[in-house]
């Protein structure tokens, strides 16, 4: 069956030891039933290797349209730097990359209602809770990036009586000491993460150390919710379409093939 007229779907994670830790294929499988062409998952740090995937799709002529969506949740040296250089080496410059997740339309909104009917179920108020965003983090870092302030104050924007903390699992603010950042009754604890490896599955409970007397919860990290898939192939679709569509009025009128827009 021809390929022509397609989008390849790659879905670039960071990578993961644990068994049967999968972010890259979870996301991929609820993406491919609404998308017109592969949906594939590829690793920079674990397999299928990204460059391995590459070659494989371009070996297939499936990379003509292909649209990178990198499942980062910041705009970190892998996504910024590596990637690109990957994709260069590649020869597939060309592809189209969307934001990292924390920086898609409707992210934010996502997490506020997700918040919000945490609090409810909770039966706490908004000005007697502390949220606390948990990153990676660095092993190198002293406080908090400006990236995760953002993050944190977009949050707030949203819910302006809730305070927002950035907790890091490497590096500074550690999440460790959560317990000397807030003064309110009531934590939520929000893992910023994929949720397929080892820090959201040990890491993230062993270093908050939740006891009896502890009101807080931790929340089921952001890459796992069910509410994110359709946001990250709305933006894919849309990313698609403005592509196409801005290659066909490029062209000159008489090559242009008015069957290849994405639908």
């Amino acid at each position: 069956m021809s390929y022509r007229g397609k989008t390849t779907l790659l879905i670039v994670a960071h990578g993961t030891s644990v068994e049967n830790g999968d972010p890259a294929g979870d996301l991929a499988r609820k993406l491919s039933p609404a998308w017109f062409g592969d949906v594939v998952p590829a690793y920079m740090r674990s397999e299928p290797g990204l460059e391995q995937v590459l070659d494989d799709l371009s070996q297939q002529g499936k990379t003509d349209r292909l649209l990178v969506v990198p499942l980062f949740f910041s705009a970190g040296y892998l996504v910024t730097e590596e990637l690109p250089k990957i994709l260069d080496a590649a020869g597939l410059s060309h592809a189209m990359v969307l934001s990292p997740v924390t920086g898609l339309n409707g992210f934010v909104p996502m997490v506020a209602r997700y918040l919000e009917q945490t609090l409810r179920i909770q039966n706490w108020a908004a000005s007697d809770t502390t949220l606390f965003l948990i990153a990676h983090g660095l092993k190198t870092l002293r406080e908090a990036t400006s990236e995760q302030i953002w993050l944190a104050q977009r949050v707030a924007n949203v819910l302006p009586e809730m305070s927002v903390s950035v907790v890091n699992i490497e590096g500074q603010p550690s999440l460790q000491d959560w317990r000397q950042k807030t003064d309110r009754p009531n934590r939520l604890f929000l893992p910023i993460l994929a949720g397929g490896g080892v820090h959201a599955r040990e890491d993230v409970p062993e270093m908050l150390a939740l006891v009896g007397q502890d009101k807080g919860v931790l929340l089921d990290p952001v890459g796992t919710w069910p509410v994110l898939p359709p946001i990250i192939l709305e933006q894919a679709a849309q990313k698609a379409r403005r592509t196409v569509v801005l290659a066909n009025y490029m062209m000159p009128l008489g090559s242009r093939d008015h069957n290849s827009l994405v639908s």
